[in-house]
């Protein structure tokens, strides 16, 4: 399959955003990044950071054609259980999802990053709560946005009371908006759907904007890199073929430990065996 191939800085995303990090990215064969937009890893208020940050880009001929948005303020407040939520019942836990969405899109657009993934809501019982008309509500103010930037927004199937394939995208089908997509991640649809895991992918890849790769042995969201887990791969990225999807694949791995330059040798030889080939650079 060939394919647009990038990396995620989830794999970085437990310390401030370095050089080196893009450097090993690079060296390893991507030139594409996802973003991520949470500290401590990246402060998207910094003025200065952001002009570093597109200098180092331009340095190593990087582009950023994506990024996550927030969701948690903070790494140590998600590691207490404290997530943001687009689709909270209550308004003030919204504003604050909002606030920092927003502030991450205005930030990150100038970079080149014209994709937004977004969680539909809080992770795992954390979301129990969370509702698809509070989630419409959320959309109302980040659609106008999206318009403004020329964005569009991915919203992604995560293990939580609104990530399940059929929902979201009958969700995405009802808004109806064409700034309005879906992020398929492989290693959440497992978590979710199990055996159902092709399925779910013929049911969102018609609506998809952008796609995380990374595996788990099926009851844990551990972001290994493909091949290491229960994902059967060749079906998964079949049903994307096949449907159509030509975005990019962006592998959003989590730290191990080990240099990255370890893991990210090990993702290369992952992406040879699946038989994934970079699209080549435009002249």
């Amino acid at each position: 399959m060939k394919a647009s191939l990038a990396l995620s800085a989830h794999l970085f995303a437990r310390e401030p955003l370095r050089f080196g990090h893009l450097k090993d990215a690079a060296e390893a064969g991507f030139r594409k990044i996802e973003l991520w937009a949470m500290t401590p890893h990246f402060d998207v208020s910094d003025a200065p950071r952001l002009r570093t940050l597109e200098r180092w880009l331009d340095d190593l001929s990087l582009s950023a054609p994506s990024l996550h948005a927030p969701f948690y303020s903070d790494l140590s407040e998600a590691k207490k259980g404290r997530w943001l939520s687009l689709s909270a019942p209550d308004a003030e836990t919204r504003a604050a999802a909002l606030e920092k969405t927003t502030r991450a899109m205005r930030a990150l657009r100038p970079l080149g990053a014209r994709i937004a993934v977004l969680h539909p809501g809080a992770p795992a019982k954390a979301g129990e709560g969370d509702g698809w008309e509070a989630l419409e509500e959320s959309l109302a103010r980040l659609l106008p946005l999206a318009e403004e930037l020329d964005a569009v927004l991915a919203l992604e199937n995560i293990p939580a009371a609104l990530g399940r394939a059929e929902p979201l995208a009958g969700f995405v089908e009802r808004v109806g908006h064409p700034r309005l997509k879906i992020c398929i991640d492989a290693g959440h649809a497992l978590l979710t759907e199990g055996e159902r895991v092709r399925g779910a992918v013929e049911r969102m890849a018609p609506l998809c904007a952008a796609a995380h790769l990374h595996d788990n042995d099926g009851r844990s969201d551990a972001h290994l890199i493909p091949g290491e887990g229960a994902l059967d791969w060749p079906p998964f990225l079949a049903a994307l073929e096949a449907r159509g999807y030509r975005g990019a694949l962006a592998f959003e791995l989590r730290q191990r430990e080990e240099p990255y330059r370890e893991t990210l040798a090990d993702l290369r030889r992952a992406v040879s065996a699946l038989a994934l080939r970079d699209e080549p650079r435009p002249a």
